[in-house]
Parts: C-alpha cells; structure tokens; sequence
C-alpha cells in the first residue's frame, strides 16, 4: 500500500510538473504572438504614414527610404521567426521612425494635415501597444524560464527538452535612442 501511494505520489509531482512547464511556455508563445500583433499593426501603418508625407518632404526623401527599407527588413525578420533578428530589424524601424519623428518635431508643416497627424497618432499608440506586449513576454519568458531552471522543475525540463527562452530587450540602436533624447522641462 505504502509503495503504491509512494509511485502515486510521484506520477502526480510529475504530471504537476509538466504541465506547468507546458502552460508557462503556451504563455510565452502567447505573449510573443502579442508582441507579433502590435508589429505587423505598425507594419501596416508605416505605408500609409510615408504616402502622405512624402509629398510634404519631397528634399528628404532619404528618411523615408530609410522606413520602407526597415519595414522590409522588419517583415522579413518576422516572417523568420528569429526572435533574436526580429529584435535587431524591429530597433532599426524603430531608429529609422525616430529619425522622422524628430524631422516633423523639427517642420510641423509635414504634420499640418489632419491626416499625417492621425497616422502619427495612431502610430504613437501602436508603439505603446509594441511596449506593453513586450513587457507581457518578458514576464512570461521570465516566469517560464525560472520553472525550466529550478528544481524540481529542471530534471523535468531537461528530460523534456525546454530550454531557456530569451528575453525581448532593447537592443543597443534603441538604447542609443533612449540616451540621445534630450530632457524636457515644463515651466509652469
């Protein structure tokens, strides 16, 4: 009786175990495919933005170039599915976005249409969107990858196959971006 209860109770741990190791990484699989919603939704937008400014900037073509040419670049990572690449393509969309941005900061007449600036509105809320789906993964990676490395958890995992997932960081473009912003005061 002791023996079966004994077996009992470790084919229980064991089914606890993995299936726990199995919705952790369901979640992470989830919150990327979040992370790869809010993407491809910017992904669409980045067209529509250039079209109607493009007339508006017809000296600084280069800029929008240089968005087109990241957005294939970024579409292209994504339809890989390297996490890692779609990170590198995804922060040089992101500088490349920056860069017109920071041109219509500096000429508001490009955004004097109520057009442009819906598209740049709706752009602001997607990558806000963008940030807050990557937050979501890297609680869910850092959840999933904390079960595959303790025990009872790893033996399980290694038998298994789970492997350390890696986090959705800010690569070392967007990092530089983050340092280059100026700070703003508010006088009041």
């Amino acid at each position: 009786m002791e023996l079966i209860l004994f077996v009992a109770i470790i084919i229980g741990g064991y089914v606890f175990v993995y299936n726990g190791l199995v919705k952790a990484k369901f979640k992470v699989e989830e919150g990327w495919s979040g992370i790869t919603v809010q993407l491809k939704r910017r992904h669409e937008l980045v067209p529509n933005l250039v079209s109607a400014v493009r007339s508006a900037m017809e000296h600084e073509t280069a800029i929008l170039d240089a968005i087109i040419d990241a957005r294939l670049n970024a579409l292209s990572a994504l339809a890989k599915g390297d996490h890692g690449e779609v990170n590198e393509a995804e922060a040089a969309l992101s500088s490349a976005l920056g860069k017109f941005v920071g041109y219509t900061e500096d000429n508001p007449e490009v955004t004097a249409t109520a057009n442009i600036g819906q598209l740049q509105s709706q752009l602001e809320e997607t990558e806000d969107q963008i940030s807050a789906a990557r937050r979501l993964y890297n609680g869910n990676v850092q959840a999933y990858n904390t079960k595959v490395m303790s025990i009872p958890w790893n033996f399980i995992a290694s038998m298994k196959g789970f492997k350390i997932e890696a986090m959705y960081d800010v690569s070392p473009v967007e990092m530089k971006q983050i340092s280059a912003v100026p700070n703003i005061t508010l006088s009041s």
